[in-house]
């Protein structure tokens, strides 16, 4: 369920914004937001505003993400 969230969230996000639309692909973008919540999640956890269970469970789901935007 976690996983719908997460991608239904990017893909509205993705489809949102007009600003990129003539720059970039819907799937480049959404690779990109994907890429920078990584990102966030790795600072997140540096600074201590997550724990690592949260992290764990974050960035797997963020990298499956990634993996079914690759295909």
């Amino acid at each position: 369920m976690k996983k719908l969230i997460l991608i239904t969230s990017v893909f509205t996000i993705v489809s949102c914004n007009t600003k990129y639309k003539t720059s970039y692909s819907s799937i480049e973008l959404a690779r990109e937001n994907v890429e920078n919540y990584i990102e966030w999640i790795n600072e997140d956890l540096f600074q201590g505003n997550i724990t690592q269970e949260e992290y764990d469970l974050m960035k797997e789901t963020y990298e499956e993400t990634l993996t079914l935007l690759n295909k």
